[in-house]
């Protein structure tokens, strides 16, 4: 289990360090305090050496895959670290898991494409690699035998563990096919609009019923939507790949993507705690989609696939609501251990992140007794 993280260089963290996490994990505060950030670093740091996750998160923020302009993805790549003047461009993840300590260092060198987007770079001549090396690749889109493509190198992505083993990759637009190593430690990032993919959904009702739980994902999203008896993959005639469907008690079947946020959103979640056993699984915004009605019966089946899964949660919420209905859903179940939840408050004074790190109790009494903003 992750224990502590330690940031130096990525977004606004300069260099932060957080401790005292325990199995699941509420980060709240203000709009731009770095609770987004803080679970990317998160998902950098298990991501390890494997660089290609991280085009997608936390570099472009699910943007990356649909991006055709090199220009915009320098953008990004500068947005990522914390000192976009100094090249090449730096930034570290080291945290404490299972009482051993693992760091990764980022190396980025931008291509020469920078001083076209901004000037100013001219003045800096070293750390700079050519746009192109001269490769004509086959296997982007728009690339075949007779029309090849000729990838825009973005830049050298470098990364380096402590024992000194590095992996490198050119970013490239467009993303050219690379061999992958395998991330340090499993994990799963889940934004706002993660849910809406048809393609992971699959893959979560494949899993749910081979491990037989949909039954238990059905019985828990019933409890707010008691309209729907279960869910289904039907192929096409011609046998093509459907999307998952959910199955009404009157016997009629909908697509998922026809039901509204929340029901889409239980599903996606419990089949990815399911799907990623013993991972690391980060939620941004936890809440969106949920209506206030539906935040407790969701808030306890979290809790549960967690603990049943082995998954570590990092949470992220404005909503102080849905905290309420959280530590309330929480105080109900008698099987929960008080170290295994934590409650932490990020807040920028005087231009530095300061924290406050609450087991579940203390936060439960903090609002009941005193109505305590824990935002």
């Amino acid at each position: 289990m992750l224990e502590s993280l330690r940031i130096q260089g990525f977004r606004k963290y300069k260099d932060f360090s957080l401790d005292g996490f325990g199995q699941i994990n509420f980060v709240l505060g203000d709009n731009n305090v770095g609770k987004t950030s803080l679970l990317e670093a998160i998902y950098a740091w298990a991501c390890g050496k494997s660089v290609l996750p991280l085009t997608f998160t936390p570099l472009a923020r699910g943007r990356y895959y649909g991006i055709s302009s090199p220009y915009w993805v320098m953008e990004e790549l500068l947005a990522t670290v914390n000192n976009r003047k100094q090249l090449p461009l730096m930034m570290s993840f080291e945290a404490c898991a299972d009482g051993n300590l693992v760091s990764f260092t980022h190396k980025i060198t931008p291509s020469d494409l920078l001083t076209e987007y901004d000037s100013s770079y001219k003045r800096i001549p070293d750390g700079i690699v050519p746009r192109s090396n001269g490769h004509l690749d086959t296997t982007v889109a728009g690339g075949s035998a007779l029309n090849p493509v000729q990838p825009t190198i973005v830049a050298r992505w470098e990364v380096e563990d402590a024992q000194g083993d590095k992996s490198t990759i050119d970013l490239t637009v467009p993303q050219i096919q690379v061999s992958e190593i395998r991330p340090f430690r499993s994990a799963k990032y889940i934004d706002v609009l993660s849910y809406i993919s048809v393609v992971e959904n699959v893959q979560m009702y494949s899993s749910l019923k081979r491990e037989r739980l949909m039954r238990e994902v059905v019985e828990a999203i019933g409890t707010s939507f008691p309209e729907i008896s279960d869910f289904d993959v039907i192929p096409y005639p011609d046998g093509s790949q459907a999307p998952v469907s959910a199955v009404r008690v009157d016997g009629e079947s909908l697509p998922l993507y026809a039901y509204g946020d929340g029901v889409q959103k239980w599903f996606y979640v419990l089949g990815a705690m399911s799907l990623y056993k013993n991972a690391i699984v980060c939620i941004d915004e936890v809440d969106s989609g949920l209506h206030p009605g539906a935040q407790v019966d969701f808030s306890v089946s979290i809790i549960k696939s967690a603990l049943r899964n082995g998954v570590q949660l990092f949470l992220t919420t404005h909503n102080i609501e849905f905290l309420d209905h959280f530590l309330n859903g929480l105080s109900e179940m008698d099987d929960v251990p008080e170290d295994r939840i934590r409650i932490i408050t990020l807040r920028e004074i005087d231009g530095e992140v300061k924290v406050r790190n609450l087991g579940a109790d203390e936060a439960h009494e903090a609002r009941e007794s005193f109505n305590l903003e824990l935002r």
